[in-house]
């Protein structure tokens, strides 16, 4: 993150009314009619904080005819995150905060009998330094690259493959032939914008649909991700994905495209193959 998006970031989280912006978003997409019914400033002092807030890439506006609907981006978060914090976490610090909030909550949840349908809804941008061409061809061709555990059906693959034509299956393979199907290709323009439609790894009853639209910026790419689902989604599963498209995009595909790190899928036995040869080496 440059100096100037991170001074960004850091100006728009100073002012409590825009983190209380920020918390109601996290909870759903909100129109600003919404968002200013939340305060008791006027609408204008409302849309001047979300203003600062899409400056600094923490909220992205999408219409729906003449109605504005805004939406959390957790990427410049996460991206503070690892930079300030994660360097420094320990695991004593997660067990004293899940040791609070077990002292607050004051006993345990009932169980729910059943699971009602529930929908999902993110909205994420990230800027990659890397041209159009490249990024769309990271997505498709080389999607095992970057794309790796533990983001897998099942916890492993052989393989990922994604068949880059209309109809073509995003898919991973156990051995012996076995394998899941994540989604199928429904829209899909070179270089522009890829669209997958499918439940996308969740279990039970679900159909999403991911559209991910890839706009030049400058010398870079500027990848915008929209992910809808209808089904048995739940407050963990909307979090879980949130965190997920963050990492994969936001980290491994723009450490992939931008430094050539592969941080995705690694077979066991390429790695023992690997082993045995600097053994035979030694």
């Amino acid at each position: 993150m440059r100096s100037e998006e991170l001074a960004a970031v850091w100006k728009a989280l100073a002012e409590p009314k825009r983190r209380r912006l920020l918390d109601l978003l996290r909870e759903r997409p909100r129109t600003t009619g919404e968002l200013a019914s939340a305060f008791r400033v006027s609408r204008f002092a409302v849309m001047k904080h979300l203003g600062v807030l899409e400056k600094a890439g923490l909220v992205l506006v999408r219409r729906q005819g003449r109605v504005r609907y805004n939406h959390l981006n957790v990427v410049p978060l996460q991206r503070v995150h690892d930079r300030w914090m994660g360097p420094y976490q320990a695991l004593w610090a997660a067990s004293l905060l899940g040791l609070k909030r077990g002292l607050e909550a004051g006993g345990e949840a009932m169980p729910k009998s059943s699971v009602a349908v529930g929908s999902l809804h993110i909205e994420q941008e990230v800027t990659l330094a890397a041209p159009p061409a490249r990024v769309y061809q990271a997505l498709t061709d080389e999607v095992s690259a970057w794309w790796g555990a533990p983001y897998l059906i099942g916890g492993e693959a052989r393989s990922l493959r994604l068949e880059a034509r209309l109809g073509g299956r995003f898919y991973q393979e156990w051995d012996a032939g076995d394998g899941a199907l994540w989604a199928v290709v429904s829209s899909l323009r070179r270089g522009e914008h890829l669209e997958l439609t499918g439940p996308m790894g969740m279990s039970g009853s679900v159909q999403g649909r991911v559209r991910l639209e890839l706009h030049p910026a400058g010398q870079g790419t500027r990848l915008t991700l929209s992910h809808r689902a209808i089904g048995d989604v739940d407050d963990r599963t909307r979090a879980s994905y949130t965190k997920g498209w963050t990492d994969l995009l936001g980290t491994r595909l723009k450490a992939f495209v931008e430094k050539g790190e592969r941080r995705g899928l690694v077979h066991p036995r390429a790695g023992a193959t690997a082993a045995r040869a600097r053994g035979r080496t030694r």
